[in-house]
């Protein structure tokens, strides 16, 4: 049995851990699985129930709380955290180094 689903056209870099029941790429309403690309850099920690959308691009040594929901086209720095619970909606910009903490909610379009 299959702990994780990690869709199609998802690059996980190296030494990145995905925990039981997360979801990767999901495609958003209206896309294919695979049509848009995502990228998790090196060193990335993906915790439990943690769902990411397809187009995000993700830096190194990223790391989700439990149940973190990420929505698609996204762009997010290097070092970031974002705490569990918490929503990031779409087409937002994270630069490095950023500590989102639980339960926060970064509607679209923030930077």
């Amino acid at each position: 049995m299959k702990e994780f689903i990690v869709h199609e056209n998802v690059t996980l870099g190296e030494g990145t851990a995905v925990e039981p029941f997360c979801i990767v790429g999901t495609p958003p309403r209206g896309m294919k699985d695979g049509e848009l690309e995502t990228r998790i850099g090196d060193g990335s920690v993906i915790r439990s129930h943690t769902v990411i959308y397809a187009g995000n691009v993700i830096g190194r040594n990223f790391q989700t709380g439990n149940k973190v929901n990420i929505r698609e086209s996204n762009r997010i720095g290097s070092n970031v955290s974002v705490g569990t619970l918490s929503v990031i909606e779409h087409h937002v910009e994270i630069g490095d180094g950023v500590r989102i903490h639980t339960q926060a909610f970064i509607p679209e379009y923030s930077v």
